[in-house]
């Protein structure tokens, strides 16, 4: 499925239709999902681009390490989790 696409409905005679959710590949070359320590610097967009390849991913980063306040930049020393998308 293209990711520009609009995922299939489902009919349910019996309840409400719904859309079917599409899935996101795996990132080659990469052992997911693995914590990550940040460093002087760190921003959630350079670390998505370092892992992910696309920095446009920054917020799976910062929403699963519930960071998710508004700011890039990521506490020294903080220990983050790195989930697969």
């Amino acid at each position: 499925m293209d990711k520009f696409q609009i995922p299939p409905r489902i009919d349910d005679t019996k309840g409400p239709s719904f859309y079917t959710t599409g899935i996101l590949n795996t990132i080659p070359g990469e052992e997911f999902p693995f914590y990550y320590t940040a460093v002087e610097g760190d921003r959630f967009d350079v670390l998505a681009n370092r892992f992910y390849k696309d920095s446009k991913y920054w917020w799976v980063i910062a929403k699963a390490n519930n960071l998710a306040n508004g700011s890039m930049s990521v506490p020294v020393a903080t220990r983050l989790f790195i989930p697969n998308i």
